[in-house]
Order: C-alpha cells, then structure tokens, then sequence
C-alpha cells in the first residue's frame, strides 16, 4: 500500500498530499535511520491527525515536507502530543556496522529509550511508544511477556496518559543467514512454524508493521499496553 513519497523524496523536494481535515496532533519519531523508522516516519507524515512531525537528528536540517521537522535532542524543549522510539541493537554498538536507511536521523540504542521518555514526559508528550521487534522463533512473545524487564518497569512508572510496547517480530529486520541453503532451512522453519501456532508467530513485513504502529498510537487507550505480532494483524483487518 502507498503512502506517497519516501522520506529521501521528501527531503529531496517531493510533498505529500494534503490530508482532509484539520490535523491537530504533533508527533517525534526517534530512531528513523532503520528500515522500520523510516517507514513509521513515512506513515506518521501520511496521517491526517498529525500537523507537525519531528524526527531526532544528529544535526538539524531544513526540510521541503512541510510536515517534516529535524531536531536534535538537546534542541528538543518544545511539547509534543506523541512519541514513537524505535531502537536497534547496532545502535550505540561499535562491533556492529551500522547500516543506515539514511544519514539524515539519529539511530536510537536501548539505552537511550528511558532518558529519552523521561525528556518527553516534561516537555508534555501524553502518549508514548516502543517499538522492539523480538525473535518470535527463540523467544516465544508468551515468554518474553514472563521475564522482568526493568526498561520497561522504568516506562510504566513515568507516568503517561497510554504507554504502548510493540513486540514485532523481527524476521524482516534481522540480517538474512549467509548461503542459499541457509536461507532455504530458515524459510522452511519459519513458515512451518508459523502455520502450526498461528498468527503470534506470523511475522509482518517492515511495511505492515509500520501501518500497524502508527494505527495503534492513533487508537491507544489508556494505560499501559502491549501489542505483539497477533494484534498487529488485527490492526490490520479492523
């Protein structure tokens, strides 16, 4: 499904067209360098609800998306309705070469998730999301849901109008196996698993996964809420 220009046509001149309405919220994406935040980011600017978009940069540039402003974090002092975090492993990571989808936004490390939602808090954010695809094969979400994670922990007690924890699986995001007949065994183990236990561990493409967070930011109810890949796919059909 097409949401009008990327974010390299955006910066390079390209407009989005103009939602029906008035769009009242502002939003900031953090972690947009990533194949996944650069497709949130492009879904966020195709909303309606939103009037201004604000994605975390390692230096502040103009944009020709109207929509579309960089920030820096320590430029970040003005209020915002939402936050999407997108975290990568690579993030932060020296033995890992980062790859980004492009050198405009900031990658997001783990580490940075809770400081950041703290800033977002004071600044008035009211809603507040993490999104961290997981191994749905070795780590099965019902398990993941059991293990006491302190981030977490640490984000429910900010205190937010909606806390959102999106568990995506991560199988288009991680690095493919090396060697056709690897890549063969994990798409045979994948689709094979997935057809025995449902659409838990039925993974979305990066694109749907994106359309389905910024759904479930615009829907979110209050408190703390956590969305694994099953809910995902509703989010998709309803």
């Amino acid at each position: 499904m097409s949401v009008g220009p990327t974010i390299s046509d955006a910066l390079a001149g390209a407009r989005y067209e103009q939602p029906s309405g008035k769009p009242t919220k502002t939003a900031l994406v953090a972690g947009a360098a990533g194949r996944l935040g650069e497709r949130v980011l492009a879904h966020m600017l195709a909303a309606s609800e939103y009037q201004r978009i604000y994605a975390l940069a390692s230096n502040p540039m103009t944009s020709t998306e109207p929509k579309l402003a960089t920030v820096t974090m320590a430029e970040w002092t003005f209020p915002v309705d939402h936050v999407i975090a997108i975290p990568g492993e690579e993030a932060g990571n020296p033995a890992v070469r980062v790859r980004k989808r492009t050198e405009v936004f900031s990658s997001l490390s783990s580490d940075q998730v809770v400081p950041m939602a703290r800033l977002a808090k004071a600044v008035g954010a009211t809603r507040f999301m993490v999104v961290t695809p997981i191994n749905i094969w070795s780590q099965p979400a019902a398990v993941y849901a059991g293990l006491a994670n302190l981030s977490e922990a640490e984000l429910y007690q900010i205190g937010f109008e909606s806390l959102l924890l999106l568990r995506p699986s991560d199988q288009e995001s991680r690095p493919r196996p090396r060697g056709l007949a690897r890549r063969l065994m994990s798409l045979m183990i994948d689709t094979a698993t997935g057809l025995m236990l449902g659409l838990r561990h039925t993974p979305l493409s990066i694109e749907d996964t994106a359309r389905a967070a910024v759904r479930a930011m615009l829907e979110s109810a209050h408190g703390l809420t956590i969305i694994e890949t099953d809910r995902l796919h509703g989010l998709l059909k309803s």
